[in-house]
């Protein structure tokens, strides 16, 4: 992994908590940096060094400037190539190679972004006449939709390792729901843990009682599906909506985790209690017009999976 820049005014904060008497662990959880960084700068206090790198200092860059016009002009050819293809392709004029991280990072540094192609389930011919039957089943849906609890779970990671957690959240029309935080392997009883405080009253918060047409979806995950799993929502009086395999492209509350996903590449979490945290927040910035937003996308999405004839679409 490239080495990250720390500015003077970290380091500053990294000498006040040194002279302290923090630990580096602390310190590097405290102010988001590494424990490297912590180490590098307690080592040049001890020698009486200045916290500022001296000029010429660091590592020199791999590549020309004519490597960085090659590079350039190779991603302009095609580019959807992978920063894995493109190291492959570029040879520098010593005769090196540079790595995908690096290519990365060039690329960066001349405005281009890299994305990632969304990978597309596979679906048995079985499977997407399910999804044809179910979309043609609720073409006519408008406000219904309004109706349905849309669940799903999540996994995130910290960035480079160091760790992740799993979410289990819910949503309707117009209402964000409770988000839950989770560890380990789920089978049905830890699915119902999860979930058993949080969604009854969510239901209950959310819901006239005289309303009898709300139903519950969650995808077709084992646990979900377990006897133990469905005895548990009978006792409960909770509804269960009849949901298509392989499916998220048709569930709005996807939309949400990408949206958390692209939050956290921006605020660039370095440990599990920073990632909760951000998760956390930005789960709670999710605005009950967005949430009514995706809900109304609905029938578009019912539009495009009759189009596709069951198959997988990406604009709705």
């Amino acid at each position: 992994m490239g080495r990250v820049k720390v500015s003077l005014e970290k380091k500053t904060e990294i000498k006040a908590l040194v002279e302290a008497g923090f630990t580096q662990r602390d310190i590097a959880e405290k102010l988001g940096v590494s424990k490297t960084c912590v180490f590098g700068v307690a080592k040049k206090l001890k020698r009486n060094l200045p916290l500022s790198n001296l000029p010429g200092q660091g590592r020199k860059k791999a590549s020309t400037a004519i490597d960085d016009r090659n590079l350039l002009r190779l991603c302009k050819k095609d580019r959807t190539k992978s920063s894995q293809l493109l190291s492959s392709e570029l040879v520098l004029s010593n005769g090196k190679r540079l790595s995908a991280q690096t290519i990365r990072r060039r690329l960066v540094d001349m405005g281009y972004k890299s994305y990632t192609a969304k990978r597309k389930p596979y679906r048995k011919p079985s499977q997407r006449k399910q999804r044809l039957s179910f979309a043609r089943q609720h073409q006519y849906w408008m406000k219904e939709w309004n109706n349905i609890i849309w669940s799903d779970e999540a996994h995130f990671e910290v960035q480079g390792g160091g760790g992740s957690v799993s979410v289990w959240g819910c949503m309707s029309g117009g209402v964000r729901g409770p988000l839950v935080m989770y560890s380990g392997n789920v089978n049905g009883p830890a699915y119902i843990k999860i979930i058993e405080e949080a969604l009854p009253m969510f239901i209950e918060n959310t819901f006239d009682p005289t309303n009898k047409e709300w139903a519950f979806m969650q995808d077709n995950a084992p646990p979900h599906k377990s006897a133990y799993s469905m005895k548990w929502f009978k006792d409960n009086n909770i509804n269960i909506f009849k949901w298509p395999a392989t499916s998220p492209d048709l569930n709005p509350i996807e939309n949400i985790w990408d949206h958390i996903d692209k939050e956290l590449q921006k605020m660039k979490p370095t440990n599990v209690t920073q990632l909760q945290e951000m998760i956390q927040d930005i789960w709670l910035g999710v605005t009950p017009m967005y949430c009514q937003k995706l809900v109304n996308s609905m029938p578009n999405r019912i539009k495009q999976c009759i189009k596709s004839r069951g198959g997988t679409f990406n604009k709705y």
